[in-house]
């Protein structure tokens, strides 16, 4: 394989590896979005605490002699208990009560979420990242020499593999079943799909508890793929992931995996080319020009902000 071929070739890999990143955390933004008309600013702390509880699961599966195989599945399923269970949690505090009839009061009610459970972890941890030893030693599932060599590291793509797989499940769920025509319904106005019959809160519920689980996917996808969790974490990819879900379309499925996908090509495709320093600068250069030319999305509906807020 020639160099620009295989350059080229790497690059796609790497939007594909960082997208699968972000998309379950954008997917998640935009399942509580489409169903409170809410921003839940906590999602990226969730993460955080998910790719935690991967961590010490993986780590204690390795010490008590677990190959590495079981140990990563036994990872992946506490991460998603953990963000699942925490979604769940939070609906019980916010469902149904005056709080989510107030935007800001409950944007700034998960902020202070978002705050303790960053500062939990932070004292728990004794401000100090946790790592594991790399699973599959760090192994290569493909690797191609040439003027350009290609590789593919087998815990990372296992990782991203994961991550489109349960966010294709996902959106079947949403698309193909009744728990998903209830959420569409509840997303174009919560007060008659209760006149139709539809619990909107328990519809609700499961929608905060779905969403913690891809919050916890992404805390896996972080903490496996790089071997490390870090309490600090929660704050920049939660910001980053929904940005995505906005600039894709407030609310809207496909919205946030195209915003996700946007996300990825920027950061991929400037760190090829121009100096890293500047890549935040640029990727939120890129949501702000997008915002400005599109405020409801590129795949939102125009009269999504005027729609009833019941």
């Amino acid at each position: 394989m020639g160099h620009a071929a295989g350059y080229w070739l790497q690059q796609a890999l790497n939007v594909v590896q960082l997208a699968s990143f972000y998309l379950p955390l954008a997917l998640a933004f935009a399942l509580i979005q489409g169903i409170t008309r809410r921003v839940f600013l906590s999602l990226g702390d969730l993460a955080m605490f998910g790719s935690f509880a991967a961590i010490y699961v993986c780590l204690d599966a390795f010490l008590r002699g677990f190959s590495d195989g079981p140990a990563v599945l036994l990872s992946l399923g506490a991460a998603l208990a953990c963000g699942a269970t925490m979604g769940v949690a939070v609906s019980r505090l916010v469902l149904g009560k005056a709080l989510l009839a107030h935007p800001m009061a409950f944007m700034i009610a998960s902020v202070g979420l978002a705050i303790v459970l960053q500062e939990t972890m932070r004292l728990q941890s004794s401000s100090r990242n946790i790592w594991i030893p790399p699973p599959f030693q760090g192994r290569f599932i493909f690797e191609l020499q040439g003027s350009y060599p290609l590789r593919l590291s087998t815990m990372t793509w296992i990782a991203a593999g994961v991550s489109i797989l349960f966010v294709a499940c996902v959106l079947l769920l949403v698309t193909r079943t009744q728990l998903g025509r209830q959420w569409r319904a509840s997303a174009q106005s919560r007060s008659l799909s209760s006149l139709c019959g539809v619990d909107v809160n328990h519809v609700a519920a499961l929608t905060f508890g779905l969403a913690g689980a891809l919050a916890g996917l992404t805390g896996w996808v972080s903490s496996i793929s790089y071997g490390g969790a870090s309490f600090s974490i929660g704050l920049a990819v939660g910001f980053k992931a929904m940005f995505a879900s906005v600039i894709g379309g407030f609310g809207t499925l496909r919205g946030a995996c195209l915003g996700a996908l946007i996300l990825a090509v920027v950061e991929v495709l400037w760190s090829a080319f121009f100096p890293g320093q500047y890549r935040e600068v640029a990727v939120f250069t890129v949501i702000i020009v997008c915002l400005i030319l599109k405020p409801e999305g590129l795949l939102g509906e125009k009269d999504r902000w005027s729609r009833e807020q019941s």
